[in-house]
């Protein structure tokens, strides 16, 4: 991966991320999605664009209406913002949310309030402060 894609992917204030992928979450992160004009955006894109919401610590995330209390690991995020934001309906956003949730990528929680995502492929990252492991990673994955 190069500097910008990296750079495009990782949250502000993190240094490096380490990843626990199963090979069918490797296989779709290299793989293509359509817009609904028909262009192509890798997934590893699409995938990247949601974990540069990522808070590192907690924290307030104040990009939405109502500001929100997050967890370090958290993502606040919109079917709405998406939609705009990579050109698809927002039935197409809610299928390849739950296909990333099949693959073991995010975890969503919808509420009235908000939408957050957590990554329990993320084992941890690096910070200025030190290695910040994932609390929202899932229990077989930290056994490995």
């Amino acid at each position: 991966m190069d500097k910008e894609t990296y750079r495009f992917m990782c949250p502000a204030g993190i240094a490096s991320l380490s990843f626990l992928f199963s090979g069918k979450a490797l296989q779709w992160l290299c793989g293509t999605t359509k817009d609904d004009d028909g262009r192509e955006t890798s997934n590893f894109i699409l995938f990247g664009d949601l974990l540069a919401r990522m808070v590192p610590a907690a924290g307030e995330c104040k990009g939405f209406r109502r500001p929100l209390a997050l967890s370090a690991g958290q993502a606040q995020y919109s079917e709405e913002q998406l939609s705009d934001r990579w050109n698809m309906g927002r039935k197409r956003i809610r299928n390849l949310l739950a296909t990333l949730t099949d693959l073991g990528l995010i975890d969503t929680c919808r509420s009235r309030v908000a939408s957050v995502m957590t990554f329990p492929c993320l084992r941890g990252w690096e910070t200025a402060d030190g290695i910040i492991s994932n609390p929202f990673i899932h229990s077989e994955q930290r056994e490995k």
